[in-house]
């Protein structure tokens, strides 16, 4: 009763969150549809998404990923407010003097570092180079304010935890709407930087409220500290391996024709969009529960909380899976497709999003198992795993892109992580009930036919209603059609009796 009690809680934590971030990534669709609206899929297009694209990822560092992955367990092993006060002072002052140096480094060699990531050359590496500098002053407003973020996380405050990203998205879209005809490009890099400072004031406020203070401490010897930073570094290399790999396939799609980069840049937007609200609703829950549960030692519950998360992913991914395969065109067309956005870049940008969700459920569960492993204090071993799938995606990306095109590096993605979540299943095989874990997908698999056959349906009697792209309508049309898909997933999972779903059930004392 005790399991099926924290389960339902977990339920109930994991919703809240994937629907404040549901709200995000909504927001983040319509960002990228004034985004494509005011500068097209134009050569200027392409340098503000290769620009973007270094920082954005740099946020896996500094941010979203290596960050918190090292500070949380530190966090979770004491709960003692002056002991937390002390950790969190240490790593402000430690971030604040780490951007001081990288955005005096960016000013300065802007050029010759988009250069490096670019294949751009004369006016457009210009820009690039102009652009650089505000996104890295982005880059260390969005990391502070993730700090902030990390004490709500642990103490399970999820609501203002899920808020503050809607603050950036909010404030994106009403500056680059007013500006981006007055200034062009350049609206982006002032947007980002106001954005991500309201952002990081949201985060702070709320962790004020809780009663923590910040100081001025740069005691860096303190051994906690000393434990995080050797934590994080071992992190900082696995992220900065998978950004090799991803600015590596960004490259790449820069060396096509015009229009593939934007192509593969806005991809990812809806590969994100499931992935990054299924994600928050399981590893930000999970994630702080599978560290304190080593800490003390507590097997048993390290196993169920871990195996929790296996479920609800597969649960939520593979009709997350179904869904986007069918409607790829249709979703960037109703959303992208307007001003400069053609119908040609719809088809170009959904047959490069058709292929990267292919392997959307194998990428979340490897982010999954992958915390767990820093979870068991084995850092090390991620970063193995980590560097085997960048590997093996930069050889796909570059032997394939040669005879497919860009539909290469979703491929190559997939194909990748595909190898390192069967190394993980390995390496975790202790902490996973394999034959619970195969008969959830199957009866996932079995619980999601009767939309599939809907989808088929639907395919054949509505085949190009979308064709006109962007307008009031078509979205409408979007919203109805899967208003109508998740219901009918609902329901079959409710008959199917899928574990997500039953834990919202009341039980019986």
């Amino acid at each position: 009763m005790k399991d099926s009690t924290q389960n339902r809680e977990n339920s109930k934590n994991s919703t809240l969150l994937m629907f404040l971030t549901l709200l995000s990534r909504l927001l983040g669709i319509i960002k990228a549809r004034v985004i494509t609206t005011a500068f097209g899929a134009t050569s200027t297009a392409d340098v503000i998404n290769v620009a973007y694209f270094l920082p954005n990822n740099l946020r896996k560092i500094f941010a979203e990923g290596a960050i918190t992955s090292a500070f949380i367990p530190s966090l979770s092993s004491n709960a003692d407010k002056t002991f937390r006060n002390k950790l969190l002072s240490l790593m402000l002052c430690f971030q604040l003097i780490l951007f001081s140096l990288i955005i005096i480094l960016f000013i300065f060699f802007s050029r010759p570092i988009f250069a490096f990531i670019s294949d751009f050359s004369g006016d457009e590496l210009e820009l690039g180079a102009s652009l650089l500098p505000y996104f890295i002053v982005f880059l260390a407003f969005i990391s502070i304010s993730n700090i902030f973020a990390a004490i709500l996380q642990t103490d399970r405050k999820f609501i203002p935890y899920g808020l503050a990203p809607l603050f950036f998205s909010i404030t994106l879209i009403v500056f680059i709407s007013l500006f981006s005809e007055k200034i062009d490009a350049m609206a982006m890099a002032y947007g980002v930087v106001l954005a991500s400072f309201i952002q990081l004031i949201f985060t702070l406020i709320s962790v004020y409220k809780r009663g923590y203070k910040v100081h001025v401490d740069i005691d860096f010897k303190n051994t906690e500290f000393k434990k995080i930073l050797k934590t994080w570094a071992i992190v900082v290399s696995s992220a900065l391996t998978t950004i090799f790999s991803q600015q590596f396939s960004t490259y790449l799609a820069s060396t096509l024709s015009t229009g593939n980069a934007t192509a593969f840049s806005n991809s990812m937007i809806f590969f994100s969009t499931p992935y990054g609200i299924i994600n928050a609703g399981f590893i930000t829950v999970v994630y702080p529960l599978l560290t304190e549960s080593f800490s003390n030692n507590n097997i048993k519950r390290f196993k169920k909380e871990l195996q929790y998360g296996i479920d609800g992913m597969i649960n939520l991914f593979v009709p997350a899976t179904i869904i986007i395969m069918f409607l790829s065109k249709e979703y960037v067309a109703v959303l992208l497709q307007n001003g400069k956005f053609t119908f040609e870049n719809t088809l170009l940008t959904a047959s490069v999003t058709y292929y990267l969700v292919l392997g959307l459920t194998i990428v979340g569960l490897n982010s999954l198992l992958n915390r767990a492993l820093i979870a068991k204090n084995k850092a090390k071993f991620s970063f193995v795993l980590i560097a085997i799938q960048a590997i093996i995606d930069v050889i796909l990306s570059f032997v394939l892109i040669k005879t497919i095109g860009i539909i290469a590096l979703p491929i190559a993605n997939t194909i990748s992580f595909f190898i390192t979540l069967v190394i993980h299943s390995i390496v975790l095989s202790s902490d996973i009930n394999f034959k619970h874990t195969i008969s959830i997908f199957l009866q996932t698999i079995a619980a999601n036919i009767p939309m599939t056959l809907i989808l088929i349906l639907y395919k054949k009697l509505f085949p190009l209603w979308y064709i006109d792209g962007s307008n009031l309508i078509n979205i409408f049309k979007a919203i109805v059609l899967s208003l109508i898909l998740g219901l009918i997933c609902l329901g079959s999972y409710s008959i199917f009796k899928i574990p997500f779903i039953q834990y919202f059930k009341k039980t019986k004392n």
